[in-house]
């Protein structure tokens, strides 16, 4: 006999309680929402994560054979968004079919409005697997024995990590316009003579044994870092900030170029006047996109990147 909608919902509740301690979450409440009430979601876990923070994760649960239209997601999502809840991540669960007609963008977009990220676990995202943990379950789902070979340890480790991934997104979307950039003890993935192009031009303006060396490149470094760290995260706030970059490396070629045939021009003086520019497009960026946080980091960060990419020189021809 085929599964409703309802027995699908029942039959997965269980098995999350489990997966989510099994997975080292502390589970307080997992239940199902009353059949009719409109609030954008079949199944609530309450839990708390390996930090000892309270998590609410919303999953919506959709048991079709035939077409399921991403709009119809969608309107789950938004309905969410209106409730009283705080969610911190929601989860479209279609074990049978895909979702079609998916606009990304628009996605983006809503889940930066909503300040929580989304995650559609259907078959072109590895559900069948998920579900192959439990082999009854499977039974009942599929209406056929799994004859996938997944050892379980490794299946577990892999939902795991695509929650947790969740939750940052979920903690990075919270403070989604706030820039904090933290001193770093790793390496950017990059070429070393990036490194080296910046020292070859801090030396037309600091001695070799000067203390403000390894704090600009400490700089460089804590904002390379933190832009590799917001892939995936915050993608909308990296796209704005590379393309302020983008603009500015235009405005220090252009500059670059007017230092370089102006003789009476120091290098000292330059790097000043162009510090001040730059500064000046910071606070317009800032504005533009209702931003706040750490205005220095980023500034000092973009100015000493293009220096080691090359397009800002403050070095004259002949000390090149």
């Amino acid at each position: 006999m085929a599964l409703s909608g309802t027995d699908f919902e029942t039959l997965v509740k269980p098995f999350f309680k489990k997966l989510f301690e099994e997975m080292g979450f502390f589970v307080y409440e997992i239940r199902n929402q009353w059949s009719g009430t409109q609030n954008g979601f079949d199944i609530k876990i309450e839990c708390e994560d390996e930090s000892g923070i309270a998590r609410n994760i919303f999953i919506e649960c959709k048991y079709y054979e035939s077409k399921l239209d991403w709009s119809e997601i969608l309107n789950k999502q938004m309905e969410l968004s209106g409730s009283n809840y705080s969610c911190d991540c929601f989860i479209a669960l279609s074990p049978k079919v895909n979702l079609s007609n998916i606009n990304d963008n628009l996605q983006k977009v809503f889940e930066n409005f909503s300040k929580h990220p989304a995650e559609f676990w259907t078959p072109d995202n590895e559900v069948e697997e998920m579900f192959s943990i439990d082999q009854d379950l499977y039974r009942n789902i599929y209406g056929k024995p799994c004859s996938l070979n997944i050892p379980r340890e490794e299946q577990i480790t892999k939902i795991k990590r695509k929650i947790n991934l969740l939750l940052k997104k979920k903690d990075a979307l919270k403070f989604a316009n706030i820039i904090r950039i933290e001193e770093t003890n790793k390496e950017p993935n990059e070429d070393g003579h990036y490194k080296t192009n910046l020292d070859k031009k801090l030396d037309a303006i600091l001695d070799a044994n000067h203390e403000d060396r390894i704090r600009y490149h400490q700089l460089r470094c804590d904002y390379k870092i933190y832009l590799e760290e917001l892939q995936d995260i915050n993608n909308i706030l990296r796209t704005n900030i590379t393309n302020w970059q983008d603009d500015l490396r235009l405005k220090a070629k252009r500059l670059t170029g007017k230092f370089n045939i102006d003789n009476t021009y120091t290098a000292e003086k330059f790097f000043h006047d162009f510090f001040d520019a730059a500064e000046d497009s910071l606070n317009k960026f800032y504005s533009a996109h209702e931003l706040n946080g750490d205005t220095e980091k980023l500034l000092h960060g973009v100015v000493f990147e293009l220096a080691a990419e090359c397009p800002l020189d403050w070095r004259k021809p002949d000390a090149r």
